[in-house]
């Protein structure tokens, strides 16, 4: 079985998982062979046996389907077990005669897909390193994101070793814009990063010198 399968989630993820979403899976592992031929290389969503998006851009495919309703299966065909999901961290020694040596942040309201309910955090960390935004549990929790589409995917750097993990597609409102963003709930984490999911949407300038990071829409 995939890596990527449900099968391969922590349980607490597994007991989030709706029967629909376990069974368009299923229908993906029937039809993998047939959707190689057509679809290799793109992202594909499954509902009903029936392929209700396809591209190679994984925000196209997550939007349409999340618009659609129900519980698509998404997968990368032909590479599941390749795309892994990273949140890259590169350090660079600070000058010390250099004060006061901040972290830039910024303010972003998250709200689930619905955007029935959100919650607005001003110490959200802008991580040019990560593909997706990372929050942890009891956030998402609060605005109810768990109620939001989903997909399987592997998640590298941000836990430590590779994981299988749910990745749910909301919303991120920040600098007078609201984008799509694909976000990963993570037990027990303490750090809210914003990725290149939302980031690659913006334009934005990390003014050192004057300690503030600047985004133009």
């Amino acid at each position: 079985m995939l890596r990527t399968a449900t099968s391969n989630l922590p349980p607490e993820q597994q007991q989030r998982l709706h029967a629909d979403f376990l069974a368009n899976e299923a229908d993906y592992l029937r039809m993998r062979d047939r959707l190689l031929n057509q679809y290799r290389g793109q992202w594909v969503a499954i509902q009903g046996g029936h392929v209700i998006s396809a591209s190679k851009d994984l925000q196209v495919v997550t939007e349409k389907a999340a618009a659609l309703g129900g519980h698509p299966y998404i997968a990368f065909v032909g590479g599941e077990e390749q795309i892994v999901f990273r949140v890259r961290r590169v350090e660079f020694q600070y000058d010390t005669s250099y004060q006061p040596v901040s972290l830039p942040r910024v303010t972003v309201a998250f709200s689930n897909f619905a955007q029935t309910h959100s919650q607005t955090f001003g110490d959200v960390v802008p991580d040019i390193g990560a593909d997706l935004c990372v929050l942890p549990d009891s956030d998402c929790n609060s605005f109810d994101l768990f109620s939001s589409p989903y997909f399987t995917a592997i998640s590298s750097g941000v836990v430590g070793a590779s994981v299988t993990t749910l990745i749910y597609h909301g919303k991120a409102a920040v600098a007078g814009g609201l984008f799509s963003a694909l976000i990963q709930p993570v037990a027990q984490g303490q750090d809210r990063l914003i990725g290149r999911d939302v980031l690659n949407q913006l334009r934005v300038l990390f003014d050192g010198p004057a300690q503030k990071v600047v985004i133009d829409p």
